[in-house]
């Protein structure tokens, strides 16, 4: 089908604005670990029917170690990592703010890959630098987290500015590892988007029960299911975000694979912030200042840019 990676890599995009919005009113209604908690644990049990159901099986078994192994680092770098982070940064900042910053996350893939060896042009440095001036205008501007939240303090601002960095990083690393994860290995066939969807959030369940029992709060989501609120909002957010938006970003990351193009697939992913901005200020009235209108077409373009000129 013509256009199948372009048209999933948006859908990808549209499917995080929804379950952005709807983990940052969970988030904000419960908290960021309950949500998140939640989203794996809702969202894997789908997942696995949904591979047996199209695929005959819930679980690669054919797969070797070498994929396995780099589909799980690719669930431990972007759902646990990066997802740590982007949760905490919903609850602080919003899910606008939240977005404009993890718009840089296909400038984090392009820096990955220069540590891998592949140095990038000055021309897509010219971009990264374009991306990060779009972003610092919009933390600049007057302050959506304060509509989201006024009882955000401004070390928390600071710690969700610093989360959704962390989110950005994570996302791009989980990326640039589920690869390899659909590649072929020797005379082993590549496994499928959803198989490697599937043990991403194994990975991720896993290991977040993990953070959760260490931290004290092995059972964070019940918090999520004694607010209507939060679990509705939670809901829709699994719906959108695992099941749909990092199923079509991997099938999306596949496509690019084998097209060459894995930037661009990843330049249209990180258009969320363009859909973001009339459902932020429908949800909670942030404004559409000319200064953080241009901010997020910088942060949006300066992507674009440095991809379409690697």
């Amino acid at each position: 089908m013509p256009y199948l990676g372009e048209i999933t890599s948006l859908l990808a995009a549209m499917c995080w604005t929804v379950s952005s919005t709807a983990f940052a009113v969970a988030s904000r209604a419960a908290s960021p670990l309950a949500a998140n908690q939640f989203r794996l644990y809702a969202s894997l049990p789908l997942l696995l029917a949904l591979a047996f159901a199209l695929l005959g099986g819930p679980w690669p078994v054919g797969a070797t170690g070498g994929q396995l192994a780099a589909a799980a680092a690719s669930g431990l770098c972007g759902l646990v990592l990066g997802d740590i982070g982007y949760f905490y940064a919903l609850a602080k900042i919003g899910p606008r703010l939240c977005s404009v910053i993890m718009v840089s996350w296909p400038a984090c893939v392009v820096l990955i890959e220069a540590a891998q060896g592949r140095a990038p042009a000055a021309s897509v440095l010219a971009g990264i630098a374009v991306t990060m001036a779009g972003v610092v205008l919009v933390l600049l501007r007057g302050r959506d987290d304060a509509r989201w939240d006024p009882r955000v303090t401004p070390r928390q601002r600071t710690l969700g500015v610093f989360g959704a960095v962390l989110g950005s990083i994570g996302q791009a690393a989980g990326f640039v590892f589920a690869g390899p994860a659909m590649a072929a290995d020797g005379d082993v066939a590549a496994i499928t988007p959803l198989h490697c969807t599937v043990v991403r959030m194994a990975t991720a369940v896993v290991v977040m029960q993990g953070v959760a029992f260490a931290q004290g709060q092995g059972f964070a989501m019940r918090a999520v299911l004694a607010r209507p609120t939060a679990l509705r909002s939670a809901i829709v957010g699994a719906a959108f975000g695992p099941i749909g938006g990092v199923w079509l970003s991997m099938f999306a990351r596949q496509q690019a694979e084998r097209s060459g193009h894995v930037g661009l697939s990843a330049a249209r992913m990180a258009t969320t912030p363009r859909f973001m901005v009339p459902v932020a200020w429908k949800l909670y009235g942030a404004p559409i200042g000319w200064l953080g209108a241009l901010g997020t077409l910088l942060a949006v373009g300066g992507v674009t840019w440095c991809l379409l000129v690697r």
